[in-house]
């Protein structure tokens, strides 16, 4: 802990991160006593005016832990050492000025209460799902940035502890991780895993599909197969690669490609670069949540190049229909006995023009 991240958060100006460092710093033990005393000399907290109600304050949370210490004797404790305490004691002082109500309940509850607060463990997980027609952004404890595509679902801890940084994915999700060489950062999505340091890459792995796929943009990643204690190495990534695992095969490809195909969904955007018709389709369908199916087989190898913006799916069919030699039909909805309705559905075919039923 550094004296510029003390003086942050006394003046409430910390990050999400910073609050996490802070108090990571003090639940491992990693605290300089000096420092804390030279800021407390600082501060001045003689001249703070409501120091007599601040005493009484932190003289009734003393008692309350002298108490709670007596009666846990013989049982099994955390063992403190006369340093520690001493740290406990300075810190409680300092928790007058700084944030008292938040600070010395925090100390209370990780050195006397720990077993009653297992929700501020890292067993502690959250779990955000980005439902159809919507794309999610948002920061992990850690500071890594992610942006989940629709119909994916990301799985991770409230805070990150340990020698891996570890979040659980289905679906697809792009990620600006925060480097921290000593703490990899690990993306699991059934037998494979992305592990990363510092790094910008997406991955896409539905739960539904046979394959595992990585886009490098940035950085260094590597591919890992496996159970998670045991996971072996299966390749490492260069900036500009993608990756493509098949189940069906038990096979990879690793290559350099033009990524933006790949990427660009996160700024609402739908990009193909000369992308085969069947992966054409399946991003189609997963964008627009509507089941596409090739009625020819034979249209699977055709490749498609265009890029889309906020188009509806009936303009990108006609824009498909004039610059490929495919037509489509549309299905329309039809209501069931029991009041609900059939979903929509496109089917595709060779050049004969489209028509609705």
């Amino acid at each position: 802990m550094t004296k510029y991240l003390l003086n942050k958060f006394h003046s409430n100006k910390c990050t999400a991160a910073e609050v996490d460092d802070f108090y990571a710093g003090i639940s491992h033990g990693k605290i300089d006593i000096n420092l804390f005393q030279s800021y407390w000399d600082e501060i001045g907290v003689e001249e703070n005016p409501d120091r007599e109600l601040a005493q009484a304050r932190l003289d009734k949370v003393h008692h309350t832990i002298n108490l709670n210490q007596s009666k846990r004797i013989g049982e099994k404790q955390h063992n403190l050492s006369g340093k520690t305490v001493r740290i406990v004691r300075l810190l409680s002082r300092v928790a007058a000025v700084l944030m008292l109500p938040v600070l010395t309940l925090y100390i209370y509850i990780q050195f006397f209460q720990s077993d009653r607060f297992d929700y501020l463990s890292d067993s502690s997980k959250y779990e955000v799902v980005a439902p159809p027609n919507s794309r999610t952004q948002f920061e992990l404890a850690d500071g890594t940035v992610v942006w989940l595509n629709q119909g994916s679902k990301l799985i991770y801890p409230h805070h990150f502890y340990g020698s891996t940084r570890s979040v659980q994915l289905d679906g697809e999700a792009y990620f600006e991780v925060a480097t921290n060489k000593e703490i990899p950062f690990v993306v699991y999505s059934g037998n494979l895993a992305v592990k990363a340091v510092g790094t910008a890459f997406n991955v896409k792995s539905f739960s539904e599909d046979v394959k595992f796929e990585t886009s490098l943009e940035s950085g260094r990643v590597i591919i890992l197969n496996g159970p998670r204690d045991n996971a072996g190495e299966v390749c490492e990534m260069k900036p500009g690669e993608r990756f493509v695992f098949d189940e069906n095969t038990n096979k990879y490809t690793l290559k350099q490609e033009d990524l933006t195909a790949y990427v660009s969904w996160k700024e609402g955007k739908l990009v193909f670069r000369e992308n085969p018709m069947n992966e054409v389709v399946e991003r189609l369908s997963r964008w627009y949540n509507v089941e596409i199916e090739l009625e020819d087989p034979g249209l699977e190898y055709l490749t498609f190049t265009a890029t889309f913006v906020d188009e509806p799916l009936e303009q990108v069919l006609e824009m498909m229909e004039s610059i490929a030699p495919i037509t489509y039909t549309i299905t329309a909805r039809n209501k069931k006995r029991d009041g609900t309705f059939t979903e929509k559905k496109i089917l595709i075919r060779k050049k004969g023009g489209n028509e609705i039923n």
